[in-house]
């Protein structure tokens, strides 16, 4: 679980505006079933929440990719700008 890879990272995509929905349908769902909060039922409480708070992480990059909204923000973000600035 490294938290500091970016969205594009995370799901093996190269960074751009154009992705492909079925690659990132298909990261996605690798992700979620490697770090599924109900894996880790038995583990200790750290690790737990570890899961949880990795499991949230990769909703959010798969909801940013999968808007071309959401995704065209994200990338003008990682150059320092911010779309919504007025």
């Amino acid at each position: 679980m490294d938290f500091s890879l970016d969205y594009f990272e995370l799901f093996g995509l190269a960074p751009g505006f154009a992705i492909d929905p079925a690659a990132l349908d298909s990261a996605y769902r690798e992700r979620q079933a490697e770090t599924h909060p109900d894996r880790f039922a038995h583990a200790d409480e750290a690790e737990q929440r570890r899961a949880a708070q990795w499991s949230s992480h990769v909703n959010e990059a798969y909801r940013t990719l999968k808007s071309p909204f959401e995704r065209a923000r994200y990338l003008l973000e990682r150059q320092g700008i911010d779309a919504l600035d007025p």
